[in-house]
């Protein structure tokens, strides 16, 4: 689903409205400001390096947890140095 672009970021994220991001913290800081307010899935820091997806629906999947090298990783982001 997500490809890099020639720039270097990556396009084709789901909830991203075709949007690039060249980091894993813009793309989290966008479904943040974007989807929460929508109530659309997005990622919160529960702990360093650990995250947990935030989904209001009443009917909706439970929260999943990843840490930031497996979110890099679904989303096609360049791991961390």
């Amino acid at each position: 689903m997500e490809s890099q672009t020639e720039s270097g970021g990556v396009a084709n994220l789901p909830y991203a409205r075709g949007k690039t991001f060249g980091s894993l913290d813009e793309y989290l800081a966008y479904l943040e400001q974007y989807n929460g307010p929508l109530d659309m899935p997005w990622w919160r820091e529960v702990a360093p390096g650990t995250y947990r997806q935030e989904i209001r629906m009443a009917d909706g999947p439970e929260p999943e947890t990843a840490t930031r090298a497996e979110l890099a990783a679904r989303f096609g982001f360049a791991p961390e140095q």
